[in-house]
């Protein structure tokens, strides 16, 4: 009798410590800039046209069950997506700015925190399309990363901004056009610059198109088995090849 009411205890313990057990991924940022030297000095930045897709977005979502949020837009406008089951949630959000054509000034966040099994993504695109740029000009784009933060079993946050020379079709990325913070949950301390910056020079004297993606991502698991699950799995590599535009160029 003794034997079982401590397998019991034992049991019992085992299974609130895996439900007060959470994972969270949140990386925030702010103060976010495009500035452009030398050259003709401008770049132009297509809005609310038909000839491109909408260059911003939020998509949220937890896995189990399944609950899942998305918005789209230009950039400039305030946009959140958010998915909640009790204690769960997933959150992206962008703020709006005024004028709305501008990019200038617009803070973003992403942030999951799950637990018990449950996992999720978020993801904040804040411009992802192309842009003109004046001739041997040099566009730079910089950020202040708030935050960014990862605890428990599985969790990672990014944040990013990257160039790329574009013909429309190809786009030609470069290392030295990208600049990215990350951590997950086997490198929780961040220990980068907190304020991101990348550039893309246009080597050619004509106005030249480039492509620029800046984004933020979030996402955690916490399983209550060391294995998931085959569905669990499926969904959580969806979630990934969602937020992964903006991780796929991580550098070593």
């Amino acid at each position: 009798m003794q034997n079982t009411f401590k397998y019991a205890l034992g049991v019992a313990l085992i299974a609130a410590s895996q439900l007060a057990s959470a994972d969270v991924a949140e990386v925030k940022i702010s103060n976010l800039t495009l500035s452009v030297q030398n050259g003709g000095g401008w770049a132009y930045i297509p809005f609310e046209v038909d000839w491109t897709s909408p260059t911003a977005g939020t998509s949220a979502a937890l896995l189990n069950p399944s609950f899942a949020d998305a918005a789209g837009g230009w950039h400039g406008y305030a946009l959140t997506s958010s998915a909640m089951d009790g204690a769960h949630i997933a959150q992206a959000q962008l703020t709006a700015k005024t004028p709305q054509t501008d990019i200038n000034g617009v803070t973003a966040s992403a942030k999951v925190d799950v637990n018990g099994g449950q996992a999720g993504w978020a993801f904040a695109k804040v411009f992802d399309g192309q842009i003109l740029v004046s001739g041997n000009a040099t566009v730079t784009v910089s950020f202040t990363l708030d935050s960014i933060l990862a605890t428990g079993n599985m969790a990672q946050a990014n944040a990013s901004i990257e160039f790329c020379s574009t013909d429309f079709v190809t786009d030609t990325c470069e290392a030295a056009n990208y600049a990215e913070a990350f951590i997950d949950a086997t490198s929780p301390t961040y220990t980068g610059p907190s304020i991101l910056t990348a550039s893309w020079t246009n080597l050619s004297s004509d106005n030249t198109w480039a492509k620029m993606r800046i984004g933020l991502s979030a996402s955690a698991d916490s399983f209550t088995s060391p294995v998931p699950e085959p569905t669990t799995i499926a969904l959580w590599l969806a979630g990934l090849a969602g937020i992964g535009t903006i991780a796929r160029r991580r550098k070593l």
